[in-house]
């Protein structure tokens, strides 16, 4: 695990043990070089995991790991001293299962990652501006808007190319 050294935190209570677990998505954050990667691979095979569910029981799961998110983010943050460090990937995973809800192919999921990793990591507007909103909030609701706008490209995608047929 990635050391806290240079952090002024160096002895952290159970809360914030527990939150850097969460944060981290089970301590993958921790893993080199590319951990938001890493975190949007997490939420798509969350998302396979739970396809099978009815829709709203999917919903309520992706609402309680946004709230998760946006406390242990905010925590997290604060360990790290730094707005939105690296390590925390609760955002990517919660974006990319927000992108992934309602796909079934290969193909699909394909594109959901890709296009995802695109949009979080160039963050045009809104995302940009979203960002800055504060603590937990700006961590996390960017990825989940541009999850968002990934489920609707892909949607769009899919539905062209079944027309096009």
């Amino acid at each position: 695990m990635k050391s806290l050294k240079g952090n002024l935190k160096t002895h952290l209570s159970s809360k914030e043990k527990i939150s850097l677990f969460w944060a981290t998505g089970a301590l993958v954050g921790y893993i080199p070089p590319f951990p938001g990667t890493l975190g949007a691979i997490e939420g798509i095979l969350l998302y396979r995991l739970t396809m099978n569910i009815p829709f709203f029981h999917q919903m309520m799961f992706l609402l309680f790991l946004s709230l998760l998110g946006i406390y242990t983010a905010k925590v997290t943050s604060e360990i790290f001293q730094k707005e939105d460090p690296d390590e925390v990937i609760i955002d990517e995973i919660c974006g990319a299962y927000l992108a992934s809800l309602g796909k079934k192919t290969f193909f699909e999921f394909f594109l959901v990652f890709i296009i995802f990793r695109i949009i979080d990591i160039s963050k045009p507007y809104p995302l940009k501006r979203i960002e800055r909103a504060p603590s937990g909030w700006g961590i996390m609701l960017d990825d989940l808007a541009a999850g968002l706008f990934t489920n609707l490209f892909v949607s769009l995608i899919t539905f062209s190319l079944s027309v096009m047929r």
